[in-house]
Parts: C-alpha cells; sequence; structure tokens
C-alpha cells in the first residue's frame, strides 16, 4: 500500500490530523509481534513506529528484540523510556488526537502498551490475535493508561 505522504523533519510542525490519518493506514495490519510493516504485520510498538516513519522518512530508533513479558521480567520502563526520547510528554487531562497513549496492562508492572489516540473517544492499537484496530478509549483503557506523549511539534 503507497500513501502520498509529506515528509518532515523532525522539529518541523506536523498536523495531529495527518497523524491520525496515517494511523489509520495501518488498520487491518495483521498482528506479528515486533514486526512494523504496514498491511503484513505489526505489534503496538511496530505500529507507532511505522506512523513515525511515515510522518519523518525514518526511524526514530530500532529497538532490540524483545519478548512478549520483557518488561514484566526485568521490571524497567523502556516504553517510557523510549517514547521520552522522542516524543514530548504531555498531561492525559489534555490528550488530544494525534498523541500516543502508554498504557500500564497491570497495576504494579511496566507499561507495554501504546496506541494513537484518534478522536477523543477512540484509539488505534495493535493487539495480540486481531489486526490494528480503531477501538473506544472507553473505561477499562482510560484507567490504565500510564502516560501521554505527542509528536515532536504537533499543530491543529
Amino acid at each position: 500500500m503507497t500513501e502520498d505522504v509529506e515528509r518532515h523533519l523532525p522539529g518541523e510542525v506536523v498536523r495531529r490530523a495527518e497523524i491520525v490519518r496515517l494511523a489509520r493506514g495501518w488498520l487491518g495490519t495483521p498482528y506479528h509481534h515486533q514486526a512494523s510493516v504496514r498491511g503484513v504485520g505489526a505489534d503496538c510498538l511496530g505500529l507507532l513506529r511505522g506512523v513515525w516513519r511515515d510522518v519523518y522518512g525514518r526511524d526514530a530508533e530500532l529497538p532490540p528484540a524483545y519478548t512478549r513479558d520483557s518488561a514484566e521480567a526485568h521490571g524497567r520502563e523502556e516504553l517510557m523510556a523510549g517514547a521520552s526520547r522522542h516524543l514530548q510528554q504531555v498531561p492525559a487531562a489534555e490528550m488530544r488526537p494525534g498523541d500516543v497513549l502508554i498504557f500500564r496492562l497491570r497495576g504494579t508492572v511496566s507499561a507495554k502498551h501504546v496506541g494513537l489516540l484518534a478522536t477523543e473517544t477512540k484509539f488505534i492499537h495493535a493487539v495480540e490475535g486481531a489486526p490494528a484496530c480503531e477501538v473506544t478509549l472507553q473505561g477499562w483503557w482510560r484507567r490504565r493508561i500510564a502516560a501521554v506523549f505527542a509528536f515532536p511539534v504537533v499543530c491543529d
């Protein structure tokens, strides 16, 4: 699948609507652990990496190999640390479409799931057992938001 994509340099203004449009281009991509190929396979981090590539034309960084439970095994907040290196943290109360949501799926374990806010009430993510999808950001998911980040220099 090819799209007409205007590439940006990190630090250039990126429109939130463009981020959401690009993320929606990944809908239907089958789940595949550690993959990041639109239409072929992606996990939650792979979807985010793919949208970043769609915006900036390259990966922000290549993640090391990871297992599905790697965050639980060592307790480090690697997903949060990676987001902090490339994105701008914003208060959860101020999240807007185009923002990156990081989830802590269980109370005391490291955050290890990510999605992109599509509307005030929906987000896009990839989860094992299903293709990338846009789902309602309802109570269960809202309660598990650990942090919200914005792409560098976003505007409406």
